[in-house]
């Protein structure tokens, strides 16, 4: 039978484990209903399982891997993720961590997601990337896996969602996404001029929807704790999903926070950069201005098209 979750809390793995199992039936091509026909549970069960509301038990894994035909091997190891899910340390002083694990990438964690908090200091992350500038990363070897361009969409139109689109049954949660960059993040850096100017343009598009906030921390500010950090804060809306920080190498390593103690420093960073960030219509200026050096670096350009982009960073900066 499902199990209470442990705590009232599911963990990043608890999440993944459901996603893993109940993914099975997708390979068949089978609804939550037609799977539940199959092993005798209820559609509000298996709700409940999909949604991590209750916690899968060994014998729920074994009992919708037979119906769905999984490997011996996928069934064993989502077994021991079931088991381990009872009491995580006392199973890894008993059994070690030598063992294989599941995984999930940060696009299945921001799925479920109300609200990512994105500090970027040296590049751009990859939720707000144009291809150009990802293929720079990766021709330059800071980047190693492709964009994924349909993940990307699926996450980014959650930005723009109103009233209508979140009542909408099925729908998608709405999202809201806080980046904050330093001013040298405009300059640059990553590809030519071009690639840059495509870039900044996004954001520029990025930064008109409801969901999204642009925010560049003041040049003159000195050090503040956590200078130089890059991660990202997710927040949920459901009470047994704790927030959680990822931590990400250039090259595709993933660290995951979960523990309050883990997260504080980062609670603390978002804290101290509060402060040191320039207002809302500040670093939308800011941002124009350098968009606009990279479309036309002619400092003696009068083009009607370069003036029309100054009245509109004008107007911006006094909304």
């Amino acid at each position: 039978m499902a199990l209470n979750l442990v705590a009232g809390r599911a963990s990043l793995e608890v999440r993944a484990l459901s996603r893993t199992v109940l993914g099975w039936r997708t390979k068949r091509g089978w609804s939550l209903a037609e799977l539940g026909e199959l092993v005798g549970f209820s559609a509000a069960k298996l709700s409940q399982l999909c949604r991590a509301v209750l916690r899968m038990s060994p014998l729920e894994v074994v009992a919708i891997g037979a119906v769905c035909g999984a490997s011996d091997e996928e069934v064993e190891l989502c077994v021991r993720v079931a088991q381990r899910a009872v009491d995580p340390g006392m199973w890894d002083r008993i059994n070690g961590d030598a063992w294989a694990r599941l995984s999930w990438t940060p696009w299945d964690v921001m799925a479920e997601a109300s609200e990512l908090v994105i500090v970027a200091d040296d590049v751009l992350p990859e939720l707000v990337r144009v291809d150009s500038y990802h293929a720079t990363l990766l021709e330059s070897g800071a980047a190693v896996n492709e964009l994924d361009l349909a993940l990307q969409h699926e996450v980014l139109k959650r930005l723009g969602m109103d009233a209508k689109d979140v009542a909408r049954p099925g729908s998608p949660r709405r999202l809201h996404v806080r980046l904050i960059v330093p001013e040298s993040l405009l300059e640059g850096g990553v590809g030519g001029a071009q690639v840059m100017a495509d870039q900044l343009e996004r954001l520029e598009e990025l930064s008109e929807l409801p969901g999204f906030e642009f925010g560049v921390v003041d040049g003159d500010a000195g050090l503040y704790f956590g200078q130089g950090a890059s991660f990202t804060m997710m927040r949920f809306v459901e009470k047994r999903f704790d927030d959680v920080v990822l931590l990400r190498t250039l090259h595709g390593g993933d660290t995951w926070l979960e523990s309050a103690a883990e997260r504080d420093p980062y609670e603390r960073a978002l804290l101290v950069l509060d402060g040191v960030l320039r207002s809302e219509e500040e670093s939308a200026r800011l941002l124009n201005e350098a968009s606009l050096r990279l479309r036309d670096p002619l400092p003696d350009n009068d083009s009607g098209d370069q003036q029309r982009h100054l009245q509109l960073v004008a107007d911006r900066a006094g909304n």
